[in-house]
Order: C-alpha cells, then structure tokens, then sequence
C-alpha cells in the first residue's frame, strides 16, 4: 500500500473499528450509563470507561490483517477476540485468524497467524524459530488438537447467531475429509522495501507439502512505520 493518504483513511476507519471493537465497546457504555442512576454511580462508570488501555501495535497488525483478509478475500469473522480477554492487553493462546472463507456450500474455516515486523532483515526474524510464522502455520496445518480447540471455540460463539449455518457448512466439510479441507493464511505485515526473499524460502517450503489443506502467504507493505500504527488509529477523528 504505497499511498500515505490511503493507508491512513484505512487504519484510522475499518483497522480502528476492528483493534477498538468499537460498535461493541459503545452498546457495552451506553448500557453502564443506563444503569447509572446516582452520581456516585455515574462516577463509577466514567471512571470504568476512561481505564481503557490503547491497543499496542501487535493488536493494530492483527486487526489490519482481518481487514485485509476481509476486504481481499472475503473472508468473515464470527466474533472479536478482544472481547475474551480477561485481563487488560492479554496475548491470548491459539491462532491469530479464526473465521470462515467462501460463500454458500464453499464455506470453509479459515485459520492463521500473523506477523508485524520491521526487521530489515529479509527475511524477518519473525519467520522462524518455535515462535516463528513457519512453525506456527506447521502446527496450523497438521496439529487436530489446536482444531478441535478452534472448532469449539467457533461453536461456542456461532451457536444461535447468524453465523451457525456457516459453522455448520464449514464443520461438514472439515470433517468429511478428515480434517483437511481447510484454509490456512500466514500474514506478515512490514513497514519496509518490498522483498521477496521474505517469503520466498517458506512459500517453497509450503508447496512441497501435498494438498490439502490450502495455505497461502501474503507479505504487505505499508508506508508508516509500525510505530506511529497505535497513534494513527487511536488518533481522534
């Protein structure tokens, strides 16, 4: 994304919308602010609302790729994960990207992980090692207890909602094929010179696997620092 003025429209509307789960966080202040009856109450609520802590630049480039993931591909998510955290800023386990991909009797679950780097390295240091984007999507592809904790995860938040026929449609077709027809995604997200030797060595590495289920990678590039990522899109409007 080579264009200033683009990328910030982008962060500063859908990628905010998404890191800041906004229309959720504004039904939750709108029902305190009903239930405050006193001005002790009253007090109490403005002071839940302002111990708010910003996102950090991890959660911006997560948010960005479901964006992305979303606008690109289609791609469609049940569910924000802010809303499970139970401390302030937590890291929570299990995959970055957990939705759907596809449309009608196509709809697959669509898992991943992402990446924020602004290593000059390339690739990035965060392509390897246990923690790295390839052992991640390793572990993606072949480990049935991380989908089967995925899968109930999903269940427990489409069960009732809009989103169980796709659940469904996504389950039957996860499960009639032996838990492989599924799509996996790696992102990695850069505020460096395109280069692609950072994705070069895994995506290689990717296609001697028999398919399924399909991966694919995507490296993106952005004109802003990673830095300046929080303050663009917790910037007021």
């Amino acid at each position: 994304m080579s264009d200033e003025q683009e990328f910030e429209v982008f962060i500063k509307g859908a990628v905010y919308q998404r890191v800041t789960d906004s229309a959720f966080v504004e039904g939750f202040e709108q029902d305190l602010l009903g239930l405050a009856t006193t001005d002790m109450a009253k007090d109490t609520v403005r002071e839940i609302l302002s111990a708010s802590k910003p996102p950090v630049d991890w959660e911006v480039g997560e948010a960005m790729a479901e964006c992305l993931l979303e606008h690109e591909f289609g791609a469609f998510w049940p569910w924000n994960e802010n809303r499970d955290r139970k401390t302030p800023l937590a890291s929570l386990p299990g995959a970055d990207i957990v939705g759907f991909i596809g449309e009608g009797e196509e709809i697959r679950f669509l898992f991943g992980e992402v990446k924020t780097s602004s290593d000059k390295n390339t690739p990035p240091g965060v392509m390897s090692g246990r923690s790295g984007l390839a052992h991640q999507l390793d572990t993606l592809r072949s480990n049935i207890s991380v989908h089967a904790t995925l899968l109930r995860y999903l269940q427990a938040r489409c069960r009732g909602t809009a989103f169980e026929a796709s659940y469904k449609k996504a389950a039957q077709r996860y499960v009639a094929s032996g838990g492989k027809d599924i799509e996996l995604v790696g992102i990695l997200l850069r505020d460096t010179v395109p280069h692609e030797d950072d994705l070069r060595t895994r995506g290689q590495a990717l296609a001697g696997h028999a398919a399924p289920p399909r991966v694919r990678l995507d490296a993106w590039y952005m004109p802003k620092p990673i830095s300046d990522w929080v303050a663009l899109a917790t910037a007021p409007q």
